[in-house]
């Protein structure tokens, strides 16, 4: 029997909605809101996963707090949840400040010897102001947050169904 994760990957479809809007989305306002709910619902997942899904069974519990306690590491294939889904999360949710920059953004393009600007649009490309990420946009590293939590549900999942 293959053991689901119904609830985390609930929110996961949720994030990823999220993200199909936040990449349709031309206005700042409404840019500002799905990114909201975007890192919010990618920090969800880990929280449904240690209140809700752990309580399924000893087994679950177990998976997910032997999981839970490895992205806590500082490991180079789960610098996405601490870099990015831990920290973006406390910067929105604590602080109501954004890691990401909008605007109008100047782009340099370089021709042998001569360069030339040219300016994005508004919410064209949104980098990531520092850390980890900067300079990749904002709905990249969503969409990387959301590939991560995939695989690492399915990970646990075969676990979990391996005890059964």
């Amino acid at each position: 029997m293959n053991y689901r994760f119904s609830t985390a990957w609930s929110v996961l479809h949720d994030a990823e909605v999220s993200l199909e809007y936040l990449e349709q989305e031309q206005d700042p306002e409404r840019f500002r809101i799905f990114w909201i709910a975007s890192v919010a619902l990618l920090r969800m997942v880990g929280h449904v996963l240690d209140k809700v899904e752990s309580e399924q069974s000893e087994a679950v519990k177990q998976v997910v707090n032997t999981h839970w306690k490895e992205w806590k590491l500082n490991l180079p294939e789960n610098r996405i949840f601490q870099d990015f889904i831990e920290d973006e999360r406390n910067r929105v949710l604590k602080e109501y400040s954004f890691g990401f920059l909008s605007g109008e953004m100047p782009i340099v393009v370089q021709k042998d010897d001569s360069a030339e600007v040219f300016t994005l649009d508004d919410l064209l490309y949104c980098p990531i102001a520092d850390g980890t990420y900067a300079g990749e946009d904002g709905r990249d590293i969503v969409r990387e947050g959301i590939e991560w939590w995939k695989s690492r549900l399915n990970e646990m999942e075969r676990e979990i169904s391996a005890f059964q």
